[in-house]
């Protein structure tokens, strides 16, 4: 009986040892530590594909990559690189003395298309901040076709709608297709629409709402150089242009402008 009695007292206790010693944590990790100079100018190389030591590259003397050139008229590709900061700046100033500046991030190269009618060119691509950052810069001769064609056709659309008016909304479009469709950003209002096209001898052209509501019944307008004006009112927001017949030579060069510009 006493045997039963402690053997049921024994059941009901639990064993109390020492509690176990927590498992080891793991170490936080180590901060990567920052890019040298001499790496953030190797990064730069590499984005550049261009040697360390060429010109526009940054050195010990200038972290900053800066060009100075005299070039002929023509097309070219100037490209900017960073590394060892978040973004960095390339400026460009042509004979006019006037920069053209554009900010971009480290993540990848800046091209920028510039058609330069010829004599000197700076160019500069310069860090937030100094050392461990790194820029640099190149130029070389515009081998896409496809940018100095959109090029040719900004140059004639400016030179087709001259001047500038007031308000305006401008585009350009090529007829690569059998009809080429165009869209303008253009709140509702009254508006004359200008138009000049080239490469055919005759365009059709028809204006409706982004709602789909025809604003200008399709008409057809000569291809001769003059510029085409109709008085067109938009409803609602936005205004889509239909013009074709298409072509690989066609060209379309429009614009609204506000009722009431002279």
């Amino acid at each position: 009986m006493a045997a039963a009695v402690l053997a049921m007292s024994l059941a009901g206790c639990e064993y109390s040892g020492p509690d176990e010693p927590p498992a080891p944590s793991s170490p936080p990790p180590a901060t990567p530590s920052a890019a040298s100079f001499k790496d953030n100018i190797s990064e730069v190389a590499r984005l550049l594909e261009a040697s360390p030591t060429d010109p526009g590259m940054p050195s010990e003397a200038e972290p900053a990559g800066k060009l100075s050139l005299e070039l002929a008229p023509g097309d070219y590709l100037v490209t900017g690189a960073c590394a060892g900061v978040y973004g960095a700046k390339l400026t460009l100033v042509k004979a006019d003395g006037v920069p053209e500046a554009s900010s971009f991030e480290c993540t990848s190269t800046l091209d920028r298309f510039v058609r330069h009618d010829g004599g000197p060119l700076t160019i500069s691509a310069v860090p937030p901040t100094g050392r461990p950052a790194a820029t640099g810069v190149k130029v070389q001769v515009n081998l896409d076709r496809r940018a100095s064609e959109l090029e040719d056709l900004s140059d004639w659309a400016a030179q087709q709608l001259q001047p500038g008016l007031p308000g305006e909304l401008r585009g350009t479009s090529r007829g690569n297709t059998t009809t080429t469709t165009a869209g303008l950003s253009a709140p509702p209002g009254q508006y004359e629409l200008h138009l000049v096209c080239a490469g055919l001898p005759v365009a059709e052209l028809s204006v409706s709402t982004w709602k789909g509501a025809e604003v200008l019944a399709p008409v057809q307008v000569p291809c001769g150089g003059s510029v085409f004006k109709a008085p067109v009112v938009l409803p609602t927001e936005g205004a889509d242009l239909t013009m074709g017949p298409g072509g690989l030579d066609s060209r379309f060069a429009y614009r609204l402008v506000p009722a009431g510009q002279p």
